[in-house]
């Protein structure tokens, strides 16, 4: 057993498009907050965990991890450093790592960080109306460069390697975005050097399947889309948020007609779910669209996002396999998109659909030679 705890080379990232974390003040960043980047580490953790058919319990609420502290002084020293061991004892795939009630992450993470703030102007939107849809940046976010330091807390190995983390942070700034925010555009990072995922690979290899959670977010109901303009030329700088209002009236307008054909009273209750509201109630976006950035010296625009499989949203008339095409043919006819663009474990184009194993080490840059 090694004398010194495990550490990975600092990971130094630039920021392609706005980057925010929060702060001790509400609706401030004053700098990279380490638990910003955790907590968005461990959400896109938790989608691959998932998407392995791993277990996954909330760090809070109902369904909660908690180590059972006297069931883990039952244990042997031996058992104690034992994924499955500790699974029994309350823990789950995404905790051992990340922490839990009685249970420490088993990594830290520091930031150097030499980001400066962005001042973000307001977006306007022409929505075809008298009424433009608008969206207020009143505070800064951050842009620059900073390196990330993973240094490990165990010494066994097998409990867990830094270099997963690594490999995550590669992930995310592949197809995702990091830090908070991700749904205004932020958090499109990309690392001065490329960072081995497999390490990730093989730890997610490892994982023990279990039954997938339907509700959540997860591989098996993703996708990953990098868009480019249709004419060749650059995407102005509210392109995005175009995007955004331009999907949420189309669904509106589908659940219009598909109401006025089943003579229903319409409603937004599908494009409330899909792209998020704050009224009547709060609901967060499954569908996330990055600002404008450079990719290969191309104007490019990333979306991801998730739909459920199942939800009591859906009716006789939608679901899951319904909205996800409606999104698909408006980017397909609206914006330059490759074959390779949408990436999608049952992509919309059958000829192009993958197996779970050929999905995940697509996403994680594994050559399968």
């Amino acid at each position: 057993m090694p004398n010194s705890l495990q550490k990975v080379p600092p990971i130094t990232l630039s920021t392609l498009t706005p980057l925010w974390t929060g702060g001790p003040q509400a609706g401030v960043v004053d700098r990279i907050h380490e638990t910003g980047m955790i907590g968005s580490l461990r959400w896109w953790f938790e989608v691959l965990v998932r998407g392995v058919g791993g277990k996954v319990l909330s760090p809070n609420g109902e369904k909660c991890a908690i180590l059972d502290l006297e069931k883990y002084k039952k244990l042997t020293t031996q058992q104690k450093n034992d994924p499955e061991k500790l699974k029994e004892c309350g823990l789950c795939d995404a905790s051992l790592i990340f922490g839990a009630t009685n249970w420490k992450r088993k990594f830290r993470l520091e930031i150097e960080d030499h980001t400066s703030d962005i001042h973000l102007g307001n977006i306007s939107v022409n929505t075809g109306s008298n009424k433009p849809a608008k969206w207020f940046f009143n505070n800064h976010a951050r842009k620059g460069n900073l390196t990330l330091k993973i240094i490990s807390l165990t010494r066994d190995r097998k409990l867990f390697d830094p270099a997963i983390i690594a490999g995550l942070v590669q992930f995310v700034s592949d197809w995702g975005g990091l830090g908070a925010r991700n749904q205004m555009g932020f958090g499109i990072v990309r690392p001065e050097q490329a960072l081995d995922a497999r390490p990730l690979y093989e730890h997610l290899a490892r994982i023990r399947k279990q039954a997938t959670n339907q509700q959540l977010p997860s591989l098996d109901n993703m996708f990953f889309v990098q868009l480019k303009p249709q004419d060749q030329s650059r995407f102005d700088p509210e392109a995005s948020f175009t995007l955004k209002h331009e999907l949420r009236k189309k669904i509106q307008e589908e659940e219009k007609r598909t109401a006025e054909l089943q003579s229903k009273k319409p409603d937004d209750t599908l494009s409330h779910f899909i792209m998020g509201t704050i009224k009547p109630e709060k609901l967060a976006s499954k569908i996330f669209i990055s600002r404008p950035f450079d990719k290969d010296e191309t104007s490019t625009i990333r979306l991801w996002g998730w739909l459920p499989k199942q939800s009591s949203r859906y009716d006789s008339s939608w679901n899951r396999q319904s909205i996800r095409q409606l999104i698909y043919q408006h980017i397909e006819q609206n914006y330059h998109i490759e074959p390779d663009d949408w990436v999608e474990l049952n992509h919309p184009d059958p000829k192009l659909k993958n197996s779970e194993d050929k999905f995940l080490k697509t996403l994680l840059r594994i050559d399968e030679g």
